[in-house]
């Protein structure tokens, strides 16, 4: 039976992936979700306009994502995803469909045999792209390097590339999984991400989906898990501030006036919602807590359309050139058995799209669709609907480095979580996994309490 108490604020994949580690130790976990579903922003919903269930995006995973895929199973849902074995997208540029797709070969020379047969960067081209991984290969970073200082399309032209492989390779890679341009991240997160992903185990940069719905998947699995093991999980509770007691953290106060203790309290909340629960206390919390006050966010835009036919035959294309971005065939990749197929568009660095109406992106993208796919053209559009996600992740700008807050802090007994914080990853499911992991490690460390963890974590 459980020992002790950690309340959790948050019901995110952060919080609940803290909450799973907590009970491995025999601790009791209390997570607090001011919402009425769990899964943060990975959720599913039923859509008023359609009546459909659908995901608020379409979420992936890569390979390298250890801790993540750990989680999973750790709640029992390990059959509601499928992770490739490596990696392989068709990619579309003005009509013509080129693969990066690996080779059956060990280990980083799978990823980079994806070149050969990629025709949309010439001979010339791949051979600077191989430059450019060699450069990464062997480039170490710190914390404070000063490749947080510059963006990543910098340190690329730096490092040999032109207009060719950075739009054609390099910035096709990297917008969907910073959820931002080339222009724009730091060159520390691009670097990183590489030598992670293309640089590493011939599954690393597999691409891996979930096969159910993100709230049964990341949610309801956990809760089912969290609960059986003599944990809490409590929806619709808002918490207003945190509770002191003897000098430590020792609770929170919900906006009702409730007061829910423990012996430890973890935020698993995004920073700008962390730092108003922040007490007014020493310099040396308010210094440690201020740089999270500056983490900006990015937006998801997907756009969802059924059509009464099928008009993609691949489960995911990318595409060069066209606003498409990534089109995810929902209908294959979910296994569900129906005459026509679920369409889903994903936007990334959304800023272009965020603003506009329903009607305006429906005749953008279904025009787009009609002329990138041709069975498209012919095909009736049954439904479509929008979903708007405007601070979908933090943005990993030069500099953004030193914003992410460790996960133990200056205020004894309270604890950060949430993809945000410093874990070595950008803003994913796995990072925030991580993060939670790391949280309950540290809680663990300085109560003394519970048994330790037969999995060491590492971070990469």
């Amino acid at each position: 039976m459980p020992t002790r108490t950690v309340v959790i604020i948050g019901g995110g994949i952060a919080g609940l992936a803290t909450a799973v580690r907590l009970i491995r130790y025999g601790i009791k976990p209390i997570v607090l979700e001011k919402r009425p579903f769990l899964g943060g922003r990975a959720f599913s919903f039923v859509d008023s306009d359609t009546g459909i269930e659908i995901d608020n995006g379409q979420h992936v995973f890569i390979g390298a994502c250890d801790q993540f895929q750990q989680y999973i199973k750790d709640i029992g849902a390990s059959d509601q995803i499928k992770l490739e074995k490596r990696i392989g997208f068709p990619v579309l540029k003005r009509g013509k469909t080129s693969w990066l797709k690996a080779r059956k070969l060990p280990g980083a020379l799978a990823n980079l045999s994806a070149l050969l047969g990629y025709r949309h960067v010439g001979l010339t081209g791949k051979l600077m792209i191989l430059w450019g991984l060699l450069s990464i290969k062997f480039t170490r970073l710190s914390m404070n390097s000063f490749h947080d200082l510059i963006t990543f399309d910098e340190w690329l032209r730096d490092h040999g590339q032109n207009n060719e492989t950075i739009q054609n390779f390099w910035n096709l890679i990297i917008l969907p999984s910073l959820n931002d341009d080339i222009t724009e991240v730091s060159a520390h997160t691009g670097i990183q991400l590489f030598k992670v992903a293309l640089l590493g185990a011939a599954q690393n940069p597999a691409m891996g989906i979930p096969l159910s719905g993100l709230s049964t998947l990341v949610g309801e699995n956990a809760k089912k898990y969290i609960e059986s093991n003599g944990g809490e999980i409590r929806t619709g509770v808002d918490v207003e501030s945190l509770h002191i007691a003897k000098g430590r953290i020792a609770g929170a106060y919900t906006v009702n006036g409730e007061l829910i203790e423990g012996e430890a309290v973890v935020s698993a909340v995004p920073a700008a919602a962390m730092t108003p629960l922040i007490p007014e206390g020493s310099a040396e919390s308010t210094d440690f807590f201020t740089p999270a006050k500056t983490v900006k966010t990015a937006p998801i835009v997907a756009v969802h359309i059924w059509y009464d036919r099928p008009v993609l035959t691949e489960k995911f294309v990318a595409t060069l050139d066209s606003p498409l971005q990534w089109v995810f065939n929902d209908t294959d990749l979910k296994s569900r058995e129906e005459s026509g197929q679920h369409i889903v568009i994903s936007l990334s660095g959304a800023w272009e799209w965020q603003d506009r109406t329903k009607q305006e992106l429906r005749e953008i993208f279904t025009g787009e669709m009609a002329k990138i796919f041709p069975a498209a053209q012919s095909a009736t559009i049954t439904k479509f609907t929008v979903v708007k996600m405007l601070e979908a992740t933090f943005r990993v700008l030069p500099g953004s480095q030193k914003l992410r807050l460790t996960q133990r802090t200056p205020l004894p007994g309270f604890y950060l979580a949430g993809d945000w914080t410093d874990t070595g990853w950008p803003s994913t499911m796995e990072s925030a996994v991580r993060s939670g992991n790391l949280a309950a490690e540290y809680i663990v460390e300085d109560t003394g309490t519970g048994e330790r963890s037969s999995q060491p974590l590492s971070l990469i």
